[in-house]
Order: C-alpha cells, then structure tokens, then sequence
C-alpha cells in the first residue's frame, strides 16, 4: 500500500501546512482511503486525485476539528459531484461536532470492516475525547495510525507485528506525562519498539516544537523512524 501525507500537524497548522490527514490507497491504486481531513487537506487530496469518485471510504479517528474541520466542506463538494454517497466511517461523539457532518455521506460507527481491498480494524484509545485507532491491511502489509492517544494497554496490543505506524507525536518529552492527551517523541519509539514494528512514521507534529529535535529523541530509541511532511509519499 502507499500512505501520502496531506497533513502532520497539530492541534493547529503551521506556516503553509495542513492539519491530520492522510490518504492511503491498495498498489493497484483501485482502493483509496482517507483517514482523517483536518484544516487544510482537503485541497491536498485534490492534488491527488482527479475527482471525489476515486475515494472508497472516508475514516475519522475522532471528531476533534484537526482532525476533521474539512469534512464539512468535503460536504459542500459532495453536493456539487456525481456522487449519491460517499461511505463515512466516524465516531458518534461529541454530539457538537457530529452535527456538522451534514449533507450526501453515507455514515457508519468505527466497526472492523473490508472495504476493496483494505481489511480494516478499530480500537479505542485513551483521548479525552471517543478516539480510534485504525488498523489497515492491504498487499500483505499492516499499517496502524494510532490517532491521538497517550500510553494505554489497547494501542500497545494493536500495533504489534505492524509494518509501519503512523504515531501521534503531539508533546515533547519534557512536555509528556501519563495525564496528557498525547504521546511523545519517546513514548512512540517504545511503543514501536515493543510491538516490534518495522517503521515508524512520527505526526500529529505540533508548530511549536522542531521536527528535527522530536525525530531526534525518537531515533535514540527506534533508529528507523521518520518525521511526517506534507506531500511526503511512503510505500509500505
């Protein structure tokens, strides 16, 4: 399968970049995914694509706006398309934010699935917020997108075996502990570690830190990590 980066930041954008999202298609390209659409991605998927009929399923993580603000406007490009529907797969809270996924989608609750050629899994994480995580299998490789989460029993078990994981890198070190909402550089290379996976792939970058200085602390751990970039395409 090929992961494309749309978007690695969080919870804001940076100077000229996107927030969480990602495109994710089978090597025969016949299956495309999106796992999340946050502020900003929406026009990066459409460099990527040459219309919304190419896109089997949409899947959000959770329903924090990073994560999913352009599904609104996604809808927006639905009523202006072809398309009856187009399947999304999201959780059903918080209630606010649920309310704005309006218009020609196709809704379904976070149930493991195969949609093309994807085998498609979920488990909730820790979040202060429904969150899930996504396991996705296809051309007999595993990719995990951990979401945001912090340590828990549940994305340790998930990612084990995993060719790559797409890890949520939302702290510093110094600024992680067990009460945040996200995981750090070193947090991520352990768990990559213990799970025993082949990549690790860091996002969910936030402006406020250096890319190279999370990516640094990570690869003392587990040397084969990368840090995200908008536009970056990694064949997994």
């Amino acid at each position: 399968m090929i992961l494309k980066i749309l978007g690695c930041n969080g919870p804001y954008p940076a100077p000229g970049g996107a927030c969480s999202g990602y495109l994710v298609e089978s090597d025969s390209g016949r299956t495309k995914l999106i796992l999340d659409l946050g502020s900003g991605t929406l026009s990066r998927l459409m460099e990527n694509i040459a219309s919304l009929g190419e896109i089997d399923a949409v899947i959000l993580s959770h329903l924090h706006f990073d994560h999913m603000s352009d599904v609104p406007v996604l809808g927006y490009m639905l009523d202006f398309s072809d398309l009856e529907t187009l399947k999304l797969i999201c959780p059903e809270t918080p209630a606010e934010q649920r309310k704005l996924i309006k218009g020609k989608f196709d809704v379904y609750p976070p149930a493991d699935t195969v949609i093309g050629e994807f085998k498609i899994e979920f488990v909730k994480v820790r979040h202060p917020v429904e969150t899930y995580a996504v396991r996705l299998s296809c051309d007999g490789s595993v990719l995990v997108y951990t979401g945001d989460t912090n340590e828990c029993a549940e994305i340790s078990l998930f990612c084990d075996g995993a060719d790559t994981v797409l890890a949520d890198c939302g702290l510093s070190g110094g600024d992680w502990s067990k009460s945040k909402p996200h995981l750090s550089p070193e947090k991520c290379a352990e768990l990559a570690r213990d799970a025993k996976v082949r990549e690790l792939i860091l996002t969910h970058l936030s402006p406020r830190y250096d890319p190279e200085e999370l990516l640094d602390e990570a690869q003392h751990i587990f040397p084969n990590c990368i840090a995200a970039e908008p536009g970056m395409q990694i064949r997994i």
